[in-house]
């Protein structure tokens, strides 16, 4: 495969995460489609995959996704998923969820990628647009499957962080103002913000051959409510340190700490436009 460089390269990350913790005694998500794509790919992984703490949390990231995913399909009798920055996520396979409506977005290049290890289906397209393109809504309201009444569910993973709170607001009001669902919402993950003022001290990230930088982060939920859209509510936050303690080793100890439990780890945030 040809070298990966610029934003897409960063996809290898939570991939080579996956696969590795696949390969664990004890994993955390069970993903033999991402230890799959691992093996194929021609990449020195060895610069980003001896980062523990990154392993953990993208696994703690995707066991969080799948559950919120899981329990919006069962919730509702239509629905429609729509990942923005999908990479090589392999959500859809690995949750067998291939019949629901799913559009996966990313740049070009990303998508161009992607196409090497999956295909578009009835249920399953692929747009080839930066998010800040706003031509892919347009696309998605064309596509067959649809449905104004539908449930959807955007997500945001390992995406927000590398744009400014202005581009994070812009896109998140767009995609509010521009969908008239039956219901909408949205599962995001945010760093916090001395993560992103310490992109240089990622073990996996810094890494990287394009010194990818996190432009912003959110330490509470106060202070999340300031850049999303004021007919969006905070249902729920996900912080990474409640969940597989042991695996956090000394780190574990922070969810019991306010303070270093918001400023050392990522979230998720799951909000909801509220019903006119």
């Amino acid at each position: 495969m040809e070298k990966l460089n610029g934003i897409p390269e960063s996809m290898l990350i939570p991939l080579a995460a996956r696969a590795l913790e696949n390969k664990s005694e004890r994993p955390i998500i069970v993903d033999k489609y991402s230890e799959m794509i691992f093996n194929k790919i021609d990449y020195d992984f060895n610069l980003i995959s001896k980062d523990w703490t990154s392993q953990v949390g993208i696994s703690v990231r995707t066991y969080i996704l799948d559950k919120i995913v899981d329990s919006f399909i069962k919730k509702y009798d239509k629905v429609m998923i729509v990942n923005i920055g999908c990479g090589l996520d392999t959500r859809q396979k690995r949750l067998n969820i291939e019949h629901i409506p799913w559009v996966d977005i990313d740049v070009p290049d990303a998508i161009q990628i992607r196409k090497k290890f999956f295909y578009e289906s009835e249920h399953h397209k692929m747009i080839a647009k930066s998010m800040f393109d706003y031509t892919w809504i347009e696309d998605i309201k064309k596509w067959h499957l649809y449905d104004k009444d539908a449930q959807m569910l955007v997500l945001f993973e390992g995406v927000l962080m590398y744009f400014d709170e202005t581009e994070v607001k812009n896109i998140l009001k767009h995609i509010t103002d521009s969908f008239d669902q039956n219901g909408l919402s949205f599962a995001i993950e945010c760093c916090s913000k001395t993560i992103a003022n310490n992109t240089n001290k990622h073990k996996a990230v810094s890494k990287l051959q394009s010194k990818p930088v996190f432009k912003s982060g959110y330490n509470t939920i106060k202070e999340t409510k300031k850049w999303i859209p004021s007919n969006v509510t905070i249902v729920k936050e996900y912080n990474y340190f409640d969940y597989f303690h042991s695996r956090w080793k000394m780190f574990g100890l922070y969810r019991y700490i306010p303070f270093l439990k918001n400023r050392f780890n990522n979230k998720i945030h799951f909000l909801t436009k509220n019903k006119q």
